[in-house]
């Protein structure tokens, strides 16, 4: 032996041989290895996330074996065996060393074989023969790769590939590693899956202001908003370990619903509560959202039974203190304290669904869905299915057993109704009647189902205007305008822009990855002075687009890249223009641009000044043209030309 290798071994096995004996203290003479019993093999394979993934590979790996003297094995993290299949005789005859299915084959209790040493290693390995430790191992070859976490490179598994050391070579090292990969793109499919739901749910949190904290399927924190944090939901960055622990109890319970109720007693005694949302792919939890429920304060009072205390202040996702603000909110909170239907009137990015949001979450029905429909979204031929669902039948190419419309699944809740003037009039009538007799009826069926909704709507058009066109039914109208709320335009709350522009470039040095960023007094200056025709959307994508370019901070004015879209874009809510010509064209002056270059008429637009008015008007290529004064067929060839899509 010198410098630590031993003479005519390969250096991989020596350094193993040398953990085996010296770490270790394996006996070269065993004969067998410890196994679990029938049950518990059974709960660490029910538990085990690789395992339900990689049993579709795994099958056709072991009928593929057969007949050739091999087996594979799936072995855990820890070295416990946990499927085998393959060759019916090579199994009779590993059976007889403990190789089977519960076995604990790792590095520390077998010395040196296939799937342990990969596993300590941390690479593909092939033990031949007399290279195991163990004299009883050496009738046999097994050649392993270890299974990584994508993204952390963490061991969760290895597979394995075990024959007679005369036995044909199957090309163990080769097969093990494939397979191995197929595993692994399997977890990496799963783990894209669940960040796509965090990312989506972290997101419509925000909104709410709810305390949020997605984990996966072990119960170790994946990403918590800043609302966990008010509510002291982690211990250094985890759940606490009461909280981890209810939530693996209940997956190792079987849980079949999606959604769960979690209590634990915290740090000082107190009662924690939370609703757990499971994550599944392939029908399996591979993690969860809970959302925190605060305790109770001291004011907190119920008078009709237990009753879930709102998370978080409903209102906190709405930044300003402008006059006009003010009064929009106190509406609000007018509006959250009863049960009316409630239109809410504003410019597209106002924040109307931040609006709907805080009455629902401030209401008497918060605990109950607050369900969102976007009649503008929606073909009218579609919209009545949406509101009123529809009986098994009633569509080709629809759901077999039917489908619950967006008020049955409001039922005790609460309906956003968003764009409620592009409804049709045909959904008018309906929804007119629901509201009325306070029951729904199928597309298609006949039988009446009793619902509850409070209904809140949203337009950037004013209702009354629509009514004298024609466009709108009188009697819905005076239906749904019970309490009527003005949402301000930006323009006129200049004094909440600075705190808006702060918090808006927090979230976007998350979305780009960057921090340090800030935002200079002229640039805060510009944005005040700014016109904001697309409101607070407008101002956020101007932020985020500042920050994912800007070198070095702080941002300037010329990083805004604001653009004059004023005269065109200035349209207060209001009846929406006669439909048989469009509005004349704005004045063609060219305006400033910053860093000295001019802006094109409406017609010649520029690619950035096109996508603001496109975002402005929510990309509704009707009222994007009527706002450039351009027919649509200009716009579709302008978007052509400038390679724009959705």
């Amino acid at each position: 032996m010198a410098h630590g290798e031993l003479d005519g071994v390969r250096p991989e096995i020596a350094r193993s041989w040398l953990r085996t004996r010296q770490l270790f203290h394996v006996d070269p003479a065993l004969q067998r290895v410890p196994v679990l019993s029938a049950e518990e093999l059974e709960k660490r394979s029910e538990r085990d996330e690789v395992l339900s993934l990689a049993r579709p590979i795994l099958q056709p790996l072991g009928t593929a074996l057969r007949g050739t003297g091999h087996l594979a094995a799936l072995v855990d993290a820890e070295g416990w065996v946990l499927w085998v299949g393959g060759d019916q005789a090579a199994a009779g005859a590993l059976a007889g060393i403990s190789f089977v299915p519960g076995a604990h084959w790792s590095e520390r209790v077998a010395g040196t074989n296939g799937a342990g040493t990969a596993l300590t290693d941390r690479r593909p390995t092939e033990i031949f023969a007399a290279e195991h430790f163990v004299h009883a191992w050496q009738d046999w070859t097994s050649a392993a790769s270890p299974i990584a976490l994508p993204g952390t490179g963490e061991q969760v598994a290895a597979l394995d590939v075990i024959g007679p050391w005369d036995a044909p070579e199957p090309q163990g090292v080769a097969v093990a590693t494939s397979m191995a990969a197929v595993v692994e793109e399997r977890l990496r499919s799963r783990a894209s899956v669940r960040a796509a739901i965090v990312r989506y749910a972290m997101s419509a949190a925000r909104g709410l202001g709810e305390a949020m904290v997605a984990v996966d399927e072990r119960g170790r924190v994946l990403q918590a908003n800043d609302a966990a944090g008010r509510v002291d939901a982690l211990q250094d960055g985890q759940l606490p370990a009461a909280a981890r622990e209810r939530f693996l109890a209940a997956l190792r319970g079987g849980a079949r619903e999606d959604e769960l109720a979690l209590e634990w007693s915290g740090a000082r005694g107190e009662r924690r509560r939370a609703v757990c949302t499971l994550v599944r792919h392939d029908e399996r939890p591979v993690g969860a959202l809970l959302r925190l429920v605060a305790p109770p304060g001291p004011r907190a009072r119920s008078s009709g039974g237990p009753r879930l205390v709102p998370p978080v202040r409903p209102w906190e996702a709405i930044l300003g203190g402008s006059v006009p603000l003010a009064a929009a909110l106190h509406l609000a909170q007018v509006a959250a304290r009863n049960d009316l239907p409630v239109v809410l009137y504003g410019e597209t990015g106002t924040g109307k669904e931040l609006f709907a949001q805080g009455i629902h979450a401030a209401g008497p029905r918060s605990e109950q869905p607050l369900v969102v429909l976007n009649c503008g979204a929606i073909p009218a031929t579609l919209i009545e299915a949406e509101l009123f669902g529809y009986e098994p039948g009633t569509f080709t190419g629809g759901q077999r057993e039917g489908k619950a419309g967006k008020l049955e699944e409001a039922d005790r809740g609460t309906l956003f109704l968003d764009e409620v003037s592009e409804l049709p009039p045909p959904a008018q009538t309906a929804l007119l009647r629901v509201l009325q007799e306070h029951e729904v009826v199928r597309l298609g069926g006949s039988r009446t189902r009793p619902v509850d909704v409070r209904i809140v709507a949203a337009t950037n058009r004013r209702l009354d205007g629509e009514v004298a066109a024609g466009r709108f039914r009188r009697d819905l109208f005076f239906r749904l305008n019970v309490l009527s709320i003005d949402l301000p335009p930006l323009r006129e709350r200049a004094e909440d822009v600075p705190d808006l522009a702060r918090a808006c470039l927090a979230e976007a040095e998350e979305r780009t990855g960057r921090s340090g960023l800030s935002l200079s007094d002229a640039a805060i200056q510009a944005l005040q002075a700014h016109c904001w025709p697309g409101n607070v959307r407008e101002l956020r994508n101007v932020i985020l687009r500042a920050a994912a370019v800007v070198a070095t901070p702080p941002i300037q004015p010329a990083d805004l890249l604001l653009v004059d879209l004023c005269d065109a874009l200035a349209a207060p809510v209001a009846a929406a223009p006669p439909r048989t010509a469009p509005p004349p064209a704005p004045a063609e002056r060219r305006a400033e641009l910053p860093g000295g270059t001019q802006r094109p008429d409406a017609d010649g637009a520029g690619r950035e000044e096109l996508l603001a008015v496109l975002d402005a008007s929510g990309w509704n290529i009707a009222r994007t043209a009527t706002s450039l004064g351009i027919s649509r067929m200009t716009l579709y060839r302008r978007l052509r030309k400038l390679g724009i899509t959705r």
